[in-house]
């Protein structure tokens, strides 16, 4: 299809350009640009390049008009008074070469104190290309409390006693939910090292952040291990109240738990998080457990979506290290595409008093050499429900989903069970669907109950369960299930490519022995456990994604597998459906290992922009990716939080979140191009349930395409039955 752009359309690019470059200019004029040297002077000095002051202390009493600069030249400062940045100074250096030392010998006081008095102040500024040695005395690094619009970039932040960069949404750091959150603050491509304590039964963070919504928090290197066993606080506290948080590509070490229970001389947490709605954790690698409390929604579509993370140890623990932690209550909560490995426990569920567990999705993880070392039959399980409180075993479990899963126990150190559902004895555990899922070498059974209430609505079909104890049977001690499902699975050796890449092989008779449960797939159906198999990639392509980043579009993506594959072609279009290759990058060739890409679009199009990958094999054969799309954030009035589409119901449920009130278009449209819906709709600010009735369908990809007269959005909808 060819599309034909306007005369207006062609013209407004280069108007808005145009506009762009003189409301910077004019913003530069007012701007100015401050100096400090260690050969500065503090007395005679006037902040010029020529006569700069000596201390950032000074520099900051002095400097107070927004937008203006502070500019840190290459060399060390010893700093021995704290200072006090302004709302819209920034400061900037010259990289690690400007090294910014404290002697503020005084508990819980920090080198930059960017603290306001009300809630809600926009910041507007940004602390970046610095180098700050706490020289093992000094508490913290910098403080940023009732600010919005804060980034911390490129900075490298060494031996702080207590807390490295503490971003909080009140005015005091006390762990209460603010009237007015901060937004827009963000700290990324920094390095933290032994920033972070433990003692007294707390332990501090690297990385703070309280009352926040909508931050960023990526591409940090970030490690706290060099102190004494017992010593080490986590990487990144999220306590309390985040909202739409996403915490992105770091790169996360935490030292190996040594005690011989939580609490024992510390906990194996790396990210600990509280009372958050629309969190997003995603592509780090982690040394370490990522531990969630009081998950709720909110007006987001999940609390938490955690995917594409390796979570993994160096080598198994003989002490417990647990993989992904949800304490207290969780809604809605969706966690695939990850690797944990060499961990004791995979996921664990631990609820208090009355608390409910619902909503969750467990689909396409794996799980690899779980256990302990040298412990055969240790409790740990590949998933846990549990609880603790008076009375004890007071929970309630609904609509629990595992499906596509490969879990596999450490031979020698094997885990007791695989699913243990905890011993309820007041509540309720129902709608539980375990689908699809490959699970190896658990010591006892792997599934088991010992609640006293039976479970309802159990369906347990498809999966692969093989040299487990019980006779590969589950066990439940004191109920049965009632309203019971159980069939079709097998207890077969599955084939895996090795012992260390645990994708089928292509022999593998767990190979299309699946069950459509709404995901994508290859072949006549679904495979069973947590990679589909397909010879005709030269790649296995694990992950895709596009985020913006400083009106430049980042795509980053991540193969498993590599074999004879020579280059990416990375492909754009306005419309998704006419594409141009925009730029390429060489693949590895041959490859077991997960190798991450990036390719940076640094002249994205006016609107949405859609991007596919061509996968180029050595021989010219390509294939193609799934499509990603962005818009600019003037753009983002509305998304497409969820839809779901059924053959045989001939309807579609759509949820819609709107920045507004306002009037779109919704299209629906198969591969082909063939229009199979097109009906006006009104959106309300918040989010919208929308039903609609569809013509007969078969089962297929199709295309849900949204917009208005300024925002398009267009979603992938897998059909189901």
């Amino acid at each position: 299809m060819k599309t034909i752009q306007s005369p207006v359309r062609r013209i407004m690019p280069a108007f808005f350009s145009l506009f762009t470059f003189l409301f910077c200019f004019v913003l530069s004029g007012f701007a100015t640009i401050f100096y400090i040297s260690p050969t500065g002077n503090d007395v005679t000095g006037n902040g010029t390049s020529a006569n700069p002051w000596k201390t950032l202390y000074k520099a900051t009493a002095t400097v107070s008009a927004a937008g203006d600069i502070i500019h840190v030249n290459a060399g060390t400062y010893i700093e021995t008074q704290q200072s006090f940045l302004k709302v819209g100074v920034s400061i900037e250096g010259e990289g690690k070469t400007s090294i910014i030392k404290s002697t503020l010998n005084v508990n819980q006081v920090e080198i930059i104190n960017a603290r306001s008095g009300s809630e809600g102040t926009r910041g507007n500024q940004h602390i970046s290309n610095l180098k700050f040695d706490g020289q093992n005395t000094t508490s913290w690094a910098i403080t940023i409390f009732a600010r919005s619009n804060v980034s911390v970039y490129n900075c490298t932040f060494v031996d702080f006693d207590d807390s490295g960069v503490l971003f909080a949404g009140r005015v005091g750091f006390d762990g209460n939910e603010p009237g007015i959150y901060a937004t827009g603050n963000s700290f990324y491509n920094n390095i933290v090292n032994n920033c972070a304590k433990y003692s007294g039964g707390f332990g501090r963070g690297q990385l703070w952040a309280i009352g926040q919504e909508g931050m960023l928090i990526h591409d940090n290197v970030m490690t706290q291990n060099q102190r004494p066993l017992g010593q080490n606080g986590w990487l990144i506290k999220a306590l309390n109240f985040s909202r739409g948080m996403k915490i992105y590509n770091n790169t996360l070490t935490k030292i190996p738990f040594h005690g011989t229970y939580g609490g024992d001389g510390g906990w194996d947490f790396a990210i600990e998080m509280a009372d958050e709605q629309g969190v997003e954790i995603y592509g780090n690698t982690i040394q370490g457990a990522i531990d969630l409390n009081r998950q709720t929604k909110g007006a987001y579509a999940y609390s938490a979506w955690i995917h594409d993370n390796v979570i993994s140890q160096p080598i198994l623990n003989d002490n417990y290290e647990s993989g992904i932690i949800f304490e207290y209550g969780t809604e809605t909560a969706i966690i695939e595409n990850n690797i944990l490995n060499n961990v004791s426990g995979g996921l664990l569920f631990n609820t208090r008093v009355g608390d409910a567990v619902t909503n969750i999705t467990i689909r396409n993880n794996l799980l690899s050499n779980i256990g302990r070392f040298g412990i055969d039959g240790n409790n740990g399980a590949f998933i846990i429900i549990s609880s603790e409180g008076t009375p004890l075993n007071n929970y309630y479990v609904n609509n629990f989903n595992v499906f596509n899963n490969t879990m596999v126990s450490a031979l020698g150190s094997r885990i007791n069970y695989g699913i243990e559902m905890g011993n309820l004895a007041i509540g309720y555990e129902k709608n539980i669907n375990i689908k699809n899922n490959i699970m190896m070498n658990v010591a006892n059974a792997w599934i088991t109950s010992n609640s006293s209430i039976p479970m309802d609505s159990l369906d347990i079909r498809y999966n692969d369960i093989y040299n487990n104890g019980n006779g590969n049977n589950s066990l439940y001690a004191n109920a049965q299930p009632t309203h019971y499902t159980l069939g079709n699975n097998l207890n077969l050796l599955p084939i895996f490519v090795s012992t260390s890449d645990y994708h089928l092989k292509t022999i593998s008779p767990l190979i299309d022995a699946g069950v459509y449960v709404g995901l994508p797939y290859f072949g006549t159906a679904p495979d069973r456990g947590y990679a589909e198999v397909t010879s005709a990639l030269p790649v296995k392509l694990t992950a895709i994604t596009v985020t913006e980043n400083k009106g430049n579009n980042l795509l980053q993506w991540t193969t498993s597998t590599e074999s004879n594959s020579s280059h990416f072609n990375i492909e754009r279009s306005s419309n998704g459906q006419d594409y141009e290759v925009i730029g390429n990058v060489a693949a590895s060739g041959f490859s077991s290992n997960e190798i991450n890409y990036y390719f940076t679009d640094a002249a994205p199009l006016a609107g949405i922009n859609y991007y596919r990958l061509a996968m180029i094999d050595k021989d010219n054969s390509k294939e193609y990716s799934s499509t990603v799309s962005i818009l600019s954030k003037t753009n983002q009035s509305l998304n497409i939080v969820a839809a779901q589409l059924a053959t045989a119901k001939k309807d579609i449920t759509i949820k819609i979140a709107s920045t507004q009130n306002q009037k779109a278009n919704l299209i629906i449209f198969d591969q082909g191009g063939r229009i199979i819906l097109n009906e006006a709709v009104n959106i309300q600010k918040g989010m919208n349930t929308i039903n609609k009735t569809t013509p007969t369908i078969s089962k297929g990809i199709y295309y849900l395409k949204l917009f208005t007269t300024d925002a398009t959005v267009v979603k992938n909808i897998f059909t189901a039955e």
